[in-house]
């Protein structure tokens, strides 16, 4: 099969081949040349046309011969099975194709002579220099495809390994945003239970709320990023949903320009930080929660809040959720989407998160 290298070597490899080959006999003797009564006088430049063709006739047979016997091979002796043994049978099929090619190509221009040549010593000893850089030269191009195969076969799993590596790239993304449908109907269905507990007149409405909120869920979860303006949107329906539930004790104000709405970012990242902000921290209307949505640094968005651990068994719950969901599941996505990771900030008074947005 002509392969684009093949094309490109046939075009442009072989004849410059063939002259090296020519110019490099010539160089490495030219007293046969200059003793040779065919290489003086008038008619000289036709005995230099004929070895130039000659010896581009000879490259062409050398390189379609080699190709031929690649190809062979290729279908016989495979280079992933049985590397150095295929190694070595082209390195000598090649070898021995040229020796023979080569001689041919001699007994033929003798065979075009009329009366036939009679070769002398001086031009057996350039035949044998013919050979041998013929040798050469089929040896360079069994190096050349050899390589050309090689960095072809490296290329080749080079983007194979890419492709994998996206496609389980894509996988953990897909686990990881899967996570995030059982964890927040779990949370909002808790929320949702102390509503109708405690103000049972307001549960029609955080259920239209709910639904709204959850729908968006659904229809963002599948895409890798969300424009900031979506986000926003389902922040404030979200914060509706918290302000019900806690009353005076949770404040949320967001403050981020119009002309930052195009960028982008991972789905669910503001729901998440605003669960885990709930989740960690005691608040009552006396000493609330304060979560603040704003954009303080180019290409950034921050998410800030006053630090009020709350306390377990004695123990201050950390801001990372040990079950995965929360900040690490927001670190993980802009990980495995190779962009910046965000930054975390964290004083005894303030919690807060940058978050990187994304053209």
């Amino acid at each position: 099969m002509a392969t684009p290298f093949n094309k490109w070597f046939r075009l442009v490899g072989t004849p410059l081949l063939g002259l090296l080959l020519y110019l490099t006999v010539y160089y490495i003797d030219p007293r046969s040349f200059e003793q040779d009564a065919h290489y003086h006088g008038d008619d000289a430049w036709q005995t230099y046309c004929l070895d130039i063709v000659a010896a581009l006739f000879g490259a062409f047979l050398l390189s379609e011969t080699s190709f031929w016997i690649i190809e062979e091979l290729n279908r016989l002796i495979s280079w992933e099975n049985h590397p150095a043994w295929r190694a070595l049978v082209q390195l000598v099929t090649l070898t021995v194709a040229s020796i023979v090619l080569i001689w041919l190509l001699v007994l033929g221009i003798t065979w075009l002579e009329d009366p036939a040549y009679q070769y002398t010593e001086t031009d057996l000893l350039s035949i044998r220099q013919t050979i041998v850089f013929g040798s050469l030269m089929a040896l360079f191009i069994n190096a050349i495809h050899t390589g050309e195969y090689f960095f072809g076969r490296w290329r080749t799993t080079t983007l194979e390994a890419e492709r994998l590596r996206r496609e389980s790239a894509e996988a953990q993304l897909q686990a990881l945003r899967s996570q995030l449908d059982p964890h927040f109907l779990f949370n909002n269905l808790n929320t949702l239970l102390n509503v109708v507990e405690e103000t049972p007149e307001q549960a029609a409405d955080f259920v239209t709320n709910l639904s709204m909120v959850y729908r968006a869920v659904l229809q963002q979860q599948e895409q890798p990023l969300v424009t900031l303006a979506q986000e926003l949107r389902l922040a404030q329906s979200y914060l509706y949903l918290l302000e019900k539930r806690f009353g005076k004790g949770f404040h949320a104000d967001i403050d981020v320009p119009d002309a930052w709405h195009d960028r982008k970012l991972p789905p669910l990242t503001l729901q998440l930080l605003l669960e885990n902000a709930v989740k960690h921290n005691s608040f009552t209307a006396s000493k609330p929660l304060h979560i603040q949505i704003e954009s303080t640094e180019p290409d950034r968005l921050t998410v800030r809040n006053n630090r009020q651990p709350k306390p377990a068994n004695g123990v201050h719950l950390t801001d990372l959720e040990p079950s995965g969901i929360g900040l690490k599941n927001i670190d993980n996505r802009y990980r495995l989407l190779g962009q910046q990771r965000p930054l975390v900030h964290k004083t005894e008074t303030e919690f807060s998160v940058q978050l990187p947005l994304l053209l």
